[in-house]
This record gives C-alpha cells, sequence and structure tokens, in this order.
C-alpha cells in the first residue's frame, strides 16, 4: 500500500517531525478556510530534493497552527523548511498573525486559551493572576507524539517554570 502524501496529524506516525506556530488573532471562519486551503495546497506539493514528503496540519483551539512531516517515509530539509517558512511568513504578513513570535505565552484562563507576552506572563505569576498549575502550551517540542503528554502542561513541568522565580 501506497501512503498518502496528506494526512491528517491522528494518523500520522507519533515520530513525526513537529512545528507549532502559535497565533495572536484568533484562526476561525472565513479565516480557517483560507489558511487551511492554502496549507492544503502547500502540503500537497510538499518535497525535499524531488521526494514526496508526507505531511498534514491541524488548526487547534483556533490559535495554533501544528505541521508534521513523517521523517521515516522521506526527511524534510534544509531547503523544504525554507518552503514551509515562507508559506507561514506568507500566512502571517497576508493576515497578521504574529505567527512567529516565539516571546508569547498561551495558556488557559477557564476554557479559553489566552495569550500574553513573556513579561507580562511573568507579572501575572507574580501578581497571582497565575501559577505553578496554571496550563501553558508547550509550542518547542519536536515530535508529534509528545503533543500528548507536553504540549499542554502546567507552568511548573514546562520552560516556562523559569518564569516563576
Amino acid at each position: 500500500m501506497i501512503a498518502q502524501k496528506k494526512q491528517r496529524l491522528e494518523q500520522m506516525a507519533s515520530t513525526s517531525r513537529l512545528w507549532i506556530f502559535q497565533s495572536s488573532k484568533k484562526i476561525s471562519g472565513e479565516l480557517f478556510s483560507h489558511i487551511s486551503e492554502r496549507l492544503d495546497s502547500f502540503l500537497s506539493s510538499w518535497a525535499a530534493h524531488g521526494s514526496e514528503l508526507f505531511s498534514g496540519f491541524d488548526i487547534r483551539h483556533d490559535r495554533f497552527i501544528i505541521i508534521a512531516v513523517d521523517e521515516a517515509l522521506a526527511p524534510a530539509t534544509g531547503c523544504s523548511i525554507d518552503g514551509m517558512m515562507a508559506v507561514i511568513q506568507e500566512l502571517d504578513q497576508s493576515y497578521n498573525l504574529d505567527l512567529l513570535n516565539r516571546m508569547k505565552v498561551a495558556y488557559r484562563q477557564g476554557d479559553e486559551v489566552r495569550e500574553s507576552d513573556m513579561n507580562s506572563f511573568r507579572e501575572m505569576l507574580v501578581n497571582g493572576s497565575a501559577n505553578a498549575e496554571t496550563k501553558v502550551f508547550n509550542n518547542i517540542l519536536g515530535t508529534l507524539g509528545q503533543m500528548e503528554g507536553e504540549w499542554e502542561v502546567p507552568v511548573s513541568k514546562s520552560w516556562h517554570a523559569n518564569l516563576l522565580s
């Protein structure tokens, strides 16, 4: 059986390489449709040195664009990753999403996912409006399998813990 080139993340190997991009703007409605169409188009032709890349994407919590590639089938290379980043930059600029700003913290407040810059989040930890048990999103994971238990975690169990002191 030949593997499908584009897959749902749930169908991909847990070892698939992962990129998570956090949007400052909610991705819903027409914006969701536009971004999904652009990513579908890109992933359908994504290749590395002539080898098709077996990949997938998802938009979760109206805030995160998640892209994965199964490198056991064909590895992403510098040029292919540059191509993906060009599409992310294009989406970022077209829709003013702030996708490449790594100085933001996404966290849960009740059922809602909110965002803050790191300094403001540190202040929230100091003044008690957030604490070591506040759920944050760890967007620096390397594989799809890590998302299950390491993506949404308490501050105390993530790299965000360094903001506690």
